[in-house]
């Protein structure tokens, strides 16, 4: 019988998937970092590109330190499973309106700048570093390609932390989306005429030129055609079902299908999954989806983000110490590439200035270009393409490539690319919210929404003691002088209130968000009245769910488009 019990198991057992683990104990780690900087003012991203650093490092001491996360990561990986969702959660959420407003500048952002940034890039790069060889100028450009676009996996994680205002979020993430676009396919063009250099296929300068511009256009219309159709797709088959669950199936479906279809049919994954996502997100989503389907869906890619995010960051921290091979002038590279990218951004300058003179109603404030210029951050996908030339240089190259690409050059470009990533998360993420809050524009230097919950919170608890103050004085229940005096504080308090909450009204850009407050608290009121009819009985749980459910809807919907959300708080749930 024990014989008979040891062969059935082992032949109804499964050997997990060898990726599982490392997954799961990156996960786990992402929580502990969590856990442990929750008393620290430290971006939580930032905090695990650290942590990444730290486990690469001491991966390298094997015989003290067996750490198994090497691997998981690779190109594909991140193109086609953690960029999508991330892309599209981004780009649901951005309005068309918004966009409409900043388009200007996101246009000239995403694509002008991203091209001066890679040919900036390139050129510093191979006049320092490479001494100008002309063998050396391809090269040179692929990094620059590789440095030029910000990256949306940080940049959108990093501004939901430092609560930057409305509109400034908005340029950044819009630019941030359209300008990895623009990168990858920037990158893929460099590539594939790096290829037909070291092949001997390569045209000259002018031949270059031309097949990199058709090889741009093509991949740009291709991705946006796409994207649009996934898009329209998606936003009827919203119409034609009520399910909330089947609607957020479409929207998964649509993220990874587009990204997947354009590049099969050799157009930008990127662009699709970003042109998808906005026309679901301000149509089929508003249009289309009830609003329960809509709280669910934010929840849902909220919840997806966050989960890639962590991992992501932590891996990418982990991969780049794990993989760099410093050579003897490495210092002197990091510092040129970090250099070079730094001076290209400037770019982001006279664009502003552009924009402001040629449509003075789209006037960006200088506070905010400092903000554009210091939160170009670079994450994910710089990584993500070094990752396609180690499979296409190093891992299985074809015989040209193999035979002609110079020594040391895929070291040299990573460990360039890595120093500027690091540098750009680490320092640049963690000034970034110091730098906001001295300009003006973070949360924590906003103090019109903190001083109007001190002075209501004033009111109410002040209101309250002067009741029971003039209730005691009527009782002589203490000595009448002690009570006048009390009673005196307490009105003084209530009338210091009273005024700032006058001076609040009377600002404009408070004024804008203080009718969202006031119909959040009527909501709420609303709420805690549908609590206790049903604790007294007058109304069922059943019923008592359903009114909370579409009170609670409302609340978030009304938060979101009143661009309230983190600054209102939430009803918290009751304690057990």
């Amino acid at each position: 019988m024990h014989k008979w019990y040891i062969v059935v198991s082992r032949a109804m057992s499964a050997v997990p998937p060898s990726a599982l683990a490392p997954i799961l104990g990156a996960l786990t780690l992402a929580i502990m970092v969590a856990l442990v900087i929750r008393r620290f003012k430290m971006p939580y991203t930032i905090a695990l590109v650290i942590a990444g650093l730290i486990l690469g490092l001491m991966s390298r001491f094997d015989n003290l330190f067996q750490i198994e996360l090497s691997g998981i990561l690779s190109a594909s990986v991140i193109l086609y499973l953690i960029l999508p969702p991330l892309l599209f959660d981004g780009a649901s959420k951005l309005s068309f309106s918004s966009f409409k407003q900043n388009w200007r500048l996101t246009t000239l952002l995403a694509v002008p700048v991203v091209l001066l940034s890679m040919f900036v890039i390139g050129l510093i790069i191979w006049w320092l570093v490479w001494d100008a060889r002309q063998e050396m100028l391809l090269f040179a450009l692929l990094l620059g390609a590789v440095l030029a676009p910000t990256d949306p996996v940080s940049v959108l994680a990093l501004f939901k932390e430092c609560g930057a205002p409305h509109q400034l979020s908005t340029i950044v993430e819009s630019e941030s989306l359209y300008n990895d676009g623009t990168g990858v396919v920037l990158f893929q063009v460099m590539a594939a005429l790096v290829v037909a250099d070291l092949s001997g296929a390569s045209t000259g300068i002018q031949g270059i030129l031309v097949e990199g511009s058709l090889m741009f256009l093509q991949m740009v219309i291709i991705g946006s055609i796409i994207g649009a159709i996934f898009g329209f797709a998606a936003n009827q088959a919203l119409v034609w079902t009520r399910n909330h669950l089947l609607e957020v199936t479409i929207t998964v479906a649509v993220a990874f299908g587009s990204f997947l279809m354009a590049e099969t049919y050799h157009g930008s994954g990127v662009i699709a999954v970003v042109v998808a996502g906005m026309m679901v997100g301000n149509i089929g989503k508003l249009k289309a989806m009830t609003p329960q389907a809509r709280v669910g869906l934010d929840h849902f890619w909220e919840m997806v983000a966050f989960l890639m995010n962590s991992v992501l960051f932590l891996l990418i921290g982990f991969e780049m110490m794990n993989r760099l091979s410093p050579s003897s002038n490495a210092f002197f590279m990091v510092i040129i590439g970090i250099f070079a990218a730094t001076v290209a951004r400037l770019a982001v300058y006279p664009m502003c200035e552009l924009v402001t003179r040629w449509s003075p109603d789209s006037d960006i404030p200088k506070p905010w270009r400092h903000v554009i210029f210091w939160g170009g951050l670079r994450g994910s996908i710089p990584l993500a393409l070094m990752l396609i030339l180690l499979d296409q240089w190093i891992l299985h190259p074809n015989a040209d490539v193999a035979a002609n690409l110079p020594s040391g050059v895929y070291d040299d470009m990573l460990l360039m690319a890595s120093g500027v990533v690091i540098f750009t998360l680490i320092v640049q993420g963690m000034t970034i919210t110091p730098l906001m809050n001295k300009l003006g524009l973070g949360k924590e230097s906003d103090g019109n929404s903190e001083k109007f919950e001190i002075a209501i919170a004033t009111l109410m608890s002040s209101g309250a003691a002067l009741i029971e103050l003039e209730r005691m004085h009527k009782m002589g229940i203490a000595p009448e002088e002690q009570l006048l005096e009390a009673i005196k504080k307490e009105k003084k308090q209530i009338s210091e209130s009273k005024e700032l909450l006058q001076e609040l009204n009377e600002d404009k850009s408070f004024k804008e968000r203080l009718q969202g407050r006031l119909d959040a608290r009527l909501l709420a009121i609303r709420q805690r009245a549908v609590d206790d009819a049903e604790r007294q009985g007058l109304i069922s749980e059943h019923t008592s769910h359903d009114l909370r459910w579409k009170l609670d809807t409302d609340l978030i919907i009304l938060l979101e488009e009143s661009g309230l959300m983190g600054e209102v708080p939430l009803p918290q749930a009751s304690e057990g």
